[in-house]
């Protein structure tokens, strides 16, 4: 029995829990959990010091300012207007092509076997947020570009909504209950395959910048975005998460929203009203 202690060879892959680090970027993301934490004394808070002025100030009419709100609640504000628009009928998706699924997996077994190992840390530190990854590549930050930030989460945010109705609709299994040889490295969500929901999330989010950005610099920027997102979707792959198709889908269902979302009538321009006053304040972000 004392021969099985050489498993505890494994326990070298604990180092891969310093990948964990990158969850610190979802309080630059503005998700919740992020920001600042401060210690008080006990027998002596800093309420208790005799030169403070606590009288209230006045109240704002306006009440919560605008730019208080952070990217990631702003999205949830967005995320309510895109739902009132008719989505149901302007947004679709084709059932997955199930005669394929074999052969898809093959193809799934091969990455895994070739270049799983090496797209590991980008499969871990994309587990959970991505967003960072447009701001790096974009040279942005929250405090330089924050409404550029509140259309790239927007983006997120109605995509993973939209990705969900599919799932939901379609109901495909993933990969490794039908491969469980696959044995993804990190947990699989706890819903169904098809679509992608971080093929569609990525895509969607490099539609929606691309918005933004300046005309002599678009043309490279989209390019690399659109590279930012289809590795995004591929690494799902490689993983053992997501098939081919799944991802495909997921561009598919990118473009198919952002054709509502930028359609010029004016009802959706009414109605998505806080997405295109971000676009708006973004556009001079990057004048």
């Amino acid at each position: 029995m004392s021969g099985n202690t050489g498993n505890t060879g494994n326990t070298g892959n604990t180092g891969n829990t310093g990948n964990t680090g990158n969850t610190g970027n979802a309080g630059n993301i503005g998700d919740p959990g992020g920001g600042w934490g401060f210690a008080d004394r006990g027998n002596f808070p800093f309420l208790n010091e005799r030169e403070l002025e606590t009288t209230a100030l006045p109240y704002k009419e306006k009440g919560y300012p605008d730019q208080s709100w952070g990217s990631y609640w702003f999205a949830w504000a967005t995320l309510t207007e895109f739902a009132q628009l008719d989505w149901k009928q302007k947004v679709q998706l084709p059932a997955p092509d199930l005669t394929r699924t074999a052969a898809e997996i093959d193809d799934l077994v091969q990455l895994a076997r070739n270049e799983r190992a090496d797209a590991l840390d980008e499969i871990v530190a994309q587990k959970d947020e991505f967003l960072s990854y447009f701001m790096q590549l974009l040279s942005i930050s929250p405090h330089s570009h924050p409404n550029t930030q509140r259309v790239l989460a927007s983006a997120s945010l109605i995509a993973l909504f939209m990705g969900q109705y599919f799932k939901n609709e379609y109901k495909r299994q993933r990969p490794a209950q039908l491969c469980s040889a696959l044995l993804p490295p990190i947990q699989a969500p706890g819903h169904a395959s098809y679509p992608n929901g971080h093929s569609t999330q990525a895509h969607l989010m490099a539609y929606c910048v691309a918005l933004v950005l300046p005309v002599e610099v678009r043309p490279k920027l989209q390019n690399n975005l659109r590279v930012l997102a289809d590795r995004i979707g591929r690494n799902r792959e490689i993983a053992g998460l997501h098939y081919r198709s799944d991802t495909v889908a997921g561009i598919t269902l990118a473009n198919n929203i952002f054709t509502v979302l930028s359609a010029e009538d004016a009802d959706s321009k009414a109605t998505m009203r806080r997405f295109w006053e971000a676009v708006a304040k973004a556009k001079e972000e990057w004048a």
